[in-house]
């Protein structure tokens, strides 16, 4: 790029910054006090210019360049000092902006970051600029529990679960285990690469949890309860059906709107069900057309009955009592029943590797239903790699239909165990209309 057009860039996008922060002073009507003026398209395309002309000197006359930078920033911080003192006003965002934009016109001619992206940069800082009143808005909304949720949940993820070790423990990794059940006569060499516990797997879970949750409060309350509910659900059962199940579950122990947490139950599952229709569609094109009617049925049926405990709809006093006690709520999740499920996904997790180890391939549909304890995607993956060739397409659905009802009804009883009983008893209702719909698809094979 020629030197010419990256000046004429940087001139631009000094008018760009300009337009902004001249609109922002028409829209809010306000004028100077303090007798320096406001900077606007003229000034900000300036600055951009000067920084364009010191990065074209710098690689031919560093001191030049960078003596004409200190004394633009020695201005700046001047025309700040002498504002404030003036108008009484310390806010900095105009001189911030004043400088970010001598330094796109410095990096522009540099190329010291590409084109592309420092005219992302750009935008990214008129928008920003633009949101003031917005920012100002929102954060005046924003109440203490969900600050001191937001902070939690950051500890969680920035801050705790980088630092975990990514290391698998298994049987044979904890010292003297295997002499100890050598006394007991039981040998460990079949079952001794079994992973007991992944400090940071067991962490991503609750990170999942919790994120969820806190995901779900920021739709609801930018796009409304309903549709946010369902959004995050149906995002949810793309990463985990069984995690986001569970959000819901610990949801219903505070809330009447029962009919509303099932049916984003079931919607997250449907997302599942795409999931693992794509997944088949990937590894066995031939299994997916002759289950065809398999994979219709548990759409069609987690759909209806997920619209169907949609639009029910509650009581006009359970959605009083509902509004109460979000009025006083106090956090927005909850790490305890995280963690409690954690450790029991990790505990299910170890006993139906076990049960593979010991049952194998000759129980195939009993490995895979018991594997399904713990999620479906190694399931659908291990029956698609199999079916058509070491198992017939018939008992690979099959397998299927009871992997998946022994998943859905994991999902009722960690509903039972966390949640309210109304809820796991819906969603117990909606699994097994699922299942039952399955069954008769899977007469029409």
């Amino acid at each position: 790029m020629s030197i010419p057009l990256k000046l004429i860039i940087a001139i631009l996008l000094g008018a760009f910054i300009g337009l902004e922060r001249e609109s922002y002073e028409r829209r809010t009507d306000k004028t100077p006090t303090s007798g320096l003026g406001s900077p606007g398209i003229r000034t900000f395309s300036l600055i951009t210019l000067l920084g364009a002309i010191a990065g074209v000197l710098f690689h031919s006359f560093p001191v030049f360049s960078l003596s004409i930078t200190i004394c633009f920033f020695i201005i700046t911080i001047a025309y700040y000092i002498l504002g404030t003192i003036a108008s009484k006003d310390a806010g900095f965002t105009t001189e911030l902006a004043i400088l970010f934009t001598y330094i796109l016109g410095f990096v522009v001619t540099t190329e010291a970051l590409s084109i592309q992206l420092t005219l992302a940069t750009a935008v990214i800082l008129v928008l920003i600029m633009s949101l003031k009143e917005e920012i100002r808005s929102f954060v005046k909304t924003i109440k203490n529990y969900e600050l001191e949720s937001l902070i939690a949940f950051a500890i969680i993820a920035l801050v705790i679960f980088p630092f975990l070790p990514n290391i698998s423990y298994t049987i044979s990794s904890i010292p003297l285990l295997s002499q100890i059940l050598l006394t007991f006569g039981i040998s460990i060499k079949q079952i001794a690469h079994i992973e007991l516990i992944n400090p940071q797997g067991l962490w991503r879970i609750v990170m999942l949890i919790t994120g969820i949750d806190i995901v779900g409060y920021v739709l609801e309350r930018t796009i409304g309860q309903k549709k946010g509910l369902l959004l995050t659900s149906i995002i949810g059962g793309f990463i985990s059906s069984t995690s986001t199940t569970l959000s819901l579950a610990i949801q219903s122990k505070k809330s009447q709107e029962i009919n509303k947490l099932v049916s984003a139950a079931l919607f997250s599952n449907t997302a599942s069900f795409v999931q693992h229709a794509i997944l088949i569609i990937s590894l066995n094109i031939a299994l997916f057309a002759k289950g065809i009617y398999y994979i219709l049925s548990l759409l069609f049926s987690s759909i209806v009955i997920g619209l169907y405990f949609l639009y029910k709809g509650e009581s006009e006093k359970n959605f009083n009592t509902a509004a109460k006690k979000r009025g006083r709520k106090t956090h927005i999740f909850s790490l305890k029943p995280a963690l409690a499920f954690a450790f029991l996904f990790i505990f299910i997790k170890f006993a139906t590797k076990l049960a593979l180890v010991y049952f194998g391939n000759t129980g195939f549909i009993f490995s895979n239903m018991f594997a399904a304890l713990t999620g479906m995607d190694a399931v659908t993956i291990s029956i698609s790699e199999l079916s058509g060739t070491i198992v017939p397409y018939k008992t690979a659905i099959l397998t299927f239909i009871g992997a998946n009802g022994v998943n859905l009804a994991s999902k009722t009883v960690y509903s039972y165990m966390n949640g309210n009983s109304r809820f796991a008893l819906k969603f117990s209702i909606g699994a097994t209309i699922i299942v039952l719909s399955t069954l008769i698809g899977y007469i029409f094979i």
